[in-house]
């Protein structure tokens, strides 16, 4: 284990614990923790903590609900609002706790700053798929004996002359597999794809990459764009491994905030607990990128500590969920800030509760608010307040002005050259995906 990653799981475990109940799971239910932590001279700062598993259906999205809520993006999007923070502390003394001035208006990550990435387990999507050290085969053998999967997958039905009638008409599942699919551990095709750990996060439609959810070579295609896993409504928010090689290549400050951030922001380590494959996420998070990073961030590969995690979670009675409430935790000078959330809005808000009372400070429509005024601020010499302007609630208008604000900064350039490599990213964004699954759901009146 790794002396550094062994610290930066300590600390944030230990940070977690010090934390109020708010927006904590109970005692059945499990979730991820996932973490910005700054290092500085050789000591470690937690930036911004999340937790969180969840995402909303396409039919609830709107700017102000704050649509993927799993723990990493939430991480993520706090660190943005930390940014925003730091760079109102820098204008009004001079510095940040991370950032310090540069010049024509411009901000730098401070010499000697290094951030790193936290997460309590590995993240959802490209990450999740690997094969078993113990049967590595040739790429090109393994593709050709994989391309017909479709015709040796077993059915879960048994022949009629198999059953016996004294049996049940619905026999156990177990019992139909050690009497029924025997032949299925038999397949040689199957044994293959049996070594190969699966993902429940769908391949992204486009033209380019047509492919049946439905059918097994979805979980197993590597190195392409997925939605995040899940069985709730239809969501095309893609997964936290495509979010991460994203930020990676085009900077955590993301689109809003380049215009005052030009140079990229980028983790130094992915720290990541549990068991997971090594090779996978190097693949997932570094390796599809178009250009080398240089230096490349590491890996650190740390033990599952939290104590909230699907593996630690202990209930004496019922089921184990999944935790539908979010923890959001952001370090703001002498007193720390933390929110509780639940489908993307703030817990405790009711469908008459007003769209700003309901608002996470990581919504689209909060973003927005926090990089306009900031822009206020530098144009006015320091003048102008957060709370003097509300938030940009009607779509139209916010979707106007959102792509106005990020077309003004270089950052489009970057993701111009992101999106030729990944054409899938683009067509979902820009509302020309195929939405296969949602016709799939419209069709059997779902």
């Amino acid at each position: 284990m790794d002396s550094l990653g062994s610290k930066i799981n300590d600390l944030c475990n230990k940070h977690y614990n010090t934390l109020p109940k708010k927006g904590k799971p109970a005692a059945n239910q499990w979730t991820v923790l996932s973490a910005v932590v700054m290092e500085l001279s050789g000591n470690l700062t937690v930036l911004t903590m999340a937790t969180g598993t969840k995402c909303v259906g396409e039919e609830q999205k709107t700017p102000h609900i704050v649509s993927d809520s799993h723990a990493e993006v939430l991480s993520l999007r706090l660190f943005r609002l930390f940014l925003v923070e730091d760079i109102t502390t820098c204008l009004k003394s001079g510095g940040g706790l991370c950032l310090q001035k540069g010049v024509a208006g411009t901000f730098v990550v401070k010499e000697g700053v290094t951030l790193h990435f936290f997460s309590s387990c590995v993240m959802c999507g490209d990450a999740t798929i690997s094969e078993s050290d113990s049967k590595q085969t040739d790429k090109k053998e393994s593709q050709s004996s994989t391309d017909n999967i479709d015709d040796c997958v077993p059915t879960r039905k048994r022949p009629a002359t198999e059953c016996n009638s004294s049996d049940s008409k619905h026999p156990k599942l177990d019992q139909m597999s050690t009497e029924c699919n025997s032949s299925y551990s038999k397949h040689p095709k199957l044994d293959q794809l049996d070594q190969m750990t699966r993902t429940g996060a769908k391949c992204l439609l486009s033209d380019n990459f047509h492919t049946d959810t439905l059918k097994a070579r979805s979980w197993r295609k590597t190195s392409v764009l997925r939605t995040k896993p899940g069985r709730g409504p239809v969501c095309l928010s893609l997964s936290c491994s495509d979010k991460l090689m994203k930020r990676q290549f085009l900077g955590l400050q993301g689109g809003l905030l380049s215009k005052f951030l030009p140079a990229p922001i980028r983790f130094s380590s992915f720290c990541i607990g549990g068991e997971f494959s090594m090779s996978s996420v190097k693949r997932a998070l570094l390796n599809r990128l178009p250009d080398n990073l240089l230096p490349p961030p590491q890996i650190l590969k740390v033990e599952d500590a939290f104590v909230n995690s699907a593996n630690n979670c202990k209930c004496n009675s019922g089921d184990v969920i999944a935790a539908s409430s979010s923890l959001l935790w952001m370090k703001h000078g002498d007193q720390d800030l933390q929110w509780a959330g639940v489908k993307g809005k703030l817990q405790g808000a009711t469908k008459s509760s007003s769209p700003v009372k309901m608002m996470l400070p990581v919504c689209r429509a909060a973003m927005l608010k926090q990089a306009t005024v900031l822009s206020s601020l530098l144009e006015s010499g320091g003048n102008v307040s957060v709370q003097d302007s509300k938030p940009l609630l009607e779509k139209d208008e916010f979707s106007r002005q959102y792509l106005l604000f990020k077309c003004e900064s270089s950052y489009k350039n970057s993701k111009a050259e992101f999106c030729k490599h990944f054409v899938g990213w683009d067509r979902k964004v820009s509302g020309k995906i195929h939405r296969t699954s949602l016709n799939i759901e419209k069709e059997n009146g779902k």
